[in-house]
């Protein structure tokens, strides 16, 4: 059967590059339909590094007519991309390695247990991680799995090559993904470039559809050929759509970047022309004084390796005193503030900071507006991962029930109790070992003074110690022997 040899996969290796692919920007034209939105483009060009691409070099500063380009009209020297920085440093708070929520089933442990090994086998703490911070970017991003041989595949589209439906309740019901690719199997004869092809793939609730690859016309609709239409009946779209946060109308949440990029051109910009300030004072000019220009051209230099300027020739080196530089690097700073204050990402100096990471709480009022946009962030994350993740589970157990190979072993007759999902988030910033002592030092005292009793605090510490099961623990501890309070002789 087909779904058993590649359940809802690509149809072909050309596709499989192209899904790959995070797709070529072209410029929009009438009749096209490479992009959704075109700010999704520009966000993206931000985080990639692209902005300034089809612009002069910084060293170019005259056109074909001779004529002067600005600065504000070349390719800064220095691309700090910020985007990138700030994306990845609140993606790191939302699903990083210390900060992913556990999925738990409170009335179904198997079920819960399930879940976790799909988790595991599919690598998702891993793989989303990039989704997240694409996400971030563009204010939605798009997550696709399939079941290929047996084994989980999981892969991100951007949102500016995804064409999403939603019902009236906010569900997936379709996705239309396509963009243009550059196939570098298949070269121009006469150009020996890569040729420029169309990919598509449309999922919806019951099949997933494949399409052929037609050349890139610029300025033309392509005429898309089915190639394998895969019939998987699941009720629901193999993936599942995060946006940042719920905009009426809208299938994208709004971006981390789009109110500051023109910050970040002013610090790539300011960073440039200070370098270049810099680079001419390292290597500054000789002006001569005393000297005509006959006697200039007449310039020798000694064998003592010191020029002879003649008898009333001087000589001195242009210097600055790099008092612009100065003022650019303030104002570098009053910039980077105002990035920080409009994003809510804070990059603080880690000399500042030293003295108080010894302590969570205080790193958590150090980075008050990141904590709370962390916390806005949350529910979003947390539907679109339970969303994702129950898909997953129900493809792994509908799969196994049709004897399809999947990638956990389910036992014959296994159903689901509950698949009510809750999800327990860790603190943004775990305690240190002065918060935990500390944590501990209070929990001995309330048990010494008779006012807690020692199973509730045993819970109360037990998620600190990575104890899973309290109740159990408590009998481990009762079960223990008495330690000689005196030490042995």
């Amino acid at each position: 059967m087909a779904e058993q040899k590649r359940f809802a996969g690509l149809a072909t290796r050309t596709q499989l590059r192209a899904a790959n692919n995070l797709g070529i920007i072209l410029k929009r034209t009438p009749g096209t339909s490479s992009l959704r939105r075109q700010d999704l483009e520009l966000f993206d060009a931000y985080y990639e590094k692209r902005q300034y691409d089809g612009l002069p070099e910084w060293d170019e500063n005259k056109a074909a007519d001779d004529s002067f380009i600005p600065v504000r009209k070349r390719k800064p020297r220095l691309n700090l991309n910020l985007s990138k920085t700030l994306a990845s440093r609140l993606a790191a708070k939302l699903v990083g390695q210390r900060t992913f929520p556990e999925l738990k089933i409170e009335d179904d442990p198997e079920t819960e247990d399930l879940i976790r090994t799909i988790k595991q086998v599919s690598r998702l703490r891993g793989i989303i991680v990039e989704p997240m911070r694409r996400g971030l970017i563009s204010g939605s991003v798009f997550v696709r799995f399939a079941l290929i041989n047996g084994q989980f595949f999981v892969q991100h589209f951007l949102s500016k090559h995804a064409f999403p439906e939603f019902d009236a309740a906010q569900n997936l019901m379709s996705v239309r993904i396509q963009f243009v690719f550059e196939d570098k199997e298949d070269l121009d004869p006469k150009t020996q470039m890569p040729k420029k092809k169309w990919f598509r793939l449309d999922l919806d609730r019951f099949k997933d559809t494949s399409y052929d690859n037609p050349e890139f016309e610029e300025g033309t609709d392509p005429q898309f050929t089915v190639t394998e239409v895969v019939e998987h009946d699941l009720g629901f779209v193999q993936g599942e759509w995060y946006k940042t946060a719920d905009v009426v109308n809208s299938p994208d949440g709004p971006s981390l970047i789009e109110d500051v990029l023109d910050f970040f051109d002013e610090l790539n910009y300011n960073f440039s022309q200070s370098s270049t300030a810099i680079e001419y004072n390292q290597d500054p000019q000789l002006a001569l004084s005393g000297m005509d220009e006959e006697e200039t051209e007449q310039l020798i230099r000694s064998s003592f390796k010191a020029w002879n300027f003649g008898k009333e020739g001087k000589g001195e080196f242009l210097e600055t005193t790099l008092s612009g530089v100065e003022k650019a690097g303030d104002f570098r700073g009053v910039v980077r503030q105002n990035i920080q204050d409009i994003v809510r990402v804070l990059m603080l100096d880690p000399e500042k900071i030293v003295g108080s990471a010894q302590s969570a709480k205080a790193m958590e009022i150090l980075h008050g507006p990141l904590v709370e946009l962390v916390e806005e962030l949350r529910p979003m994350v947390e539907k679109f991962l339970v969303s994702l993740c129950l898909k997953m589970t129900l493809t792994v157990l509908i799969q196994s029930q049709r004897g399809a190979p999947t990638p956990v072993i389910v036992p014959p007759g296994f159903r689901p109790q509950s698949l009510n999902l809750t999800v327990s988030w860790p603190e943004i910033f775990p305690m240190t070992m002065e918060d935990l002592q500390k944590k501990v030092g209070v929990a001995a005292s309330a048990s010494t003074a008779s006012l807690i009793s020692r199973e509730t605090l045993t819970k109360w510490l037990a998620k600190d110690f990575g104890i899973e099961d309290p109740e159990e623990e408590i009998k481990k501890i009762a079960a223990q022997p008495i330690i000689n309070p005196f030490g042995g002789f």
